[in-house]
C-alpha cells in the first residue's frame, strides 16, 4: 500500500477500499422512529480529508415498522454523494443517489430480511467529525423490530 501526505498533513493511502468494521452483534430498535448510531459504523473524518466509503447492510425488518437509515456526515461538505441500493426478498430492488444529508426509508413488501448497499464520496470541509450509519423503524411499532443483522460491514478509504 502507498501512502502519500498532504502539505495539510492529510494521510492518503489510494489502494482499493478496506474492510474497516464488522458488526459483531444484532443491533434492534424496537418501538421507535428515533434514528440510533450503530457503533461499529464509525468513520473518524478529519478537516479537508477525503473518503470513499461503502456499507453492505443485512437487515430484518416489518411491513408495520418498515426500516428508516441515514448516512449522518460532518456539516456543510464540500461534496457529498450517496448512492442507494436495497433489495428485498420479494425481489424488489430500489436505487437512487442524494447530494445532501437526508432520511432515507426501505419499505418492506415481502419477507422481512433485506440488503441495503450504501455507497458514498465525501469530500469534508472544515469541520472534523463522523460519518455515521444510523437507523431505526420508520413507524414506531411495539410489538416487532428493526435490525441490523451481525455480518454487516463497512469498507472506506481516503483518497
Amino acid at each position: 500500500m502507498s501512502v502519500t501526505t498532504s502539505p495539510d498533513g492529510i494521510i492518503y493511502s489510494p489502494d482499493i477500499l478496506t474492510v474497516a468494521n464488522v458488526v459483531d452483534a444484532d443491533v434492534t430498535v424496537t418501538n421507535s422512529a428515533t434514528l440510533v448510531d450503530v457503533p461499529d459504523l464509525t468513520i473518524p473524518i478529519g478537516k479537508r480529508e477525503r473518503i470513499l466509503f461503502r456499507y453492505t447492510l443485512f437487515y430484518t425488518t416489518t411491513a408495520s415498522g418498515d426500516l428508516k437509515y441515514r448516512v449522518e456526515i460532518p456539516a456543510s461538505p464540500t461534496l457529498y454523494r450517496l448512492a442507494i441500493k436495497s433489495i428485498d426478498p420479494g425481489g424488489t430492488h430500489a436505487q437512487s443517489v442524494i447530494t445532501a444529508e437526508a432520511d432515507g426509508t426501505v419499505t418492506a413488501t415481502s419477507g422481512t430480511d433485506g440488503l441495503l448497499e450504501l455507497r458514498g464520496v465525501l469530500v469534508n470541509a472544515g469541520t472534523e467529525g463522523e460519518v455515521k450509519f444510523q437507523f431505526a423503524q420508520n413507524t414506531a411499532t411495539s410489538a416487532e423490530s428493526a435490525i441490523i443483522r451481525r455480518g454487516s460491514f463497512l469498507e472506506f478509504r481516503r483518497f
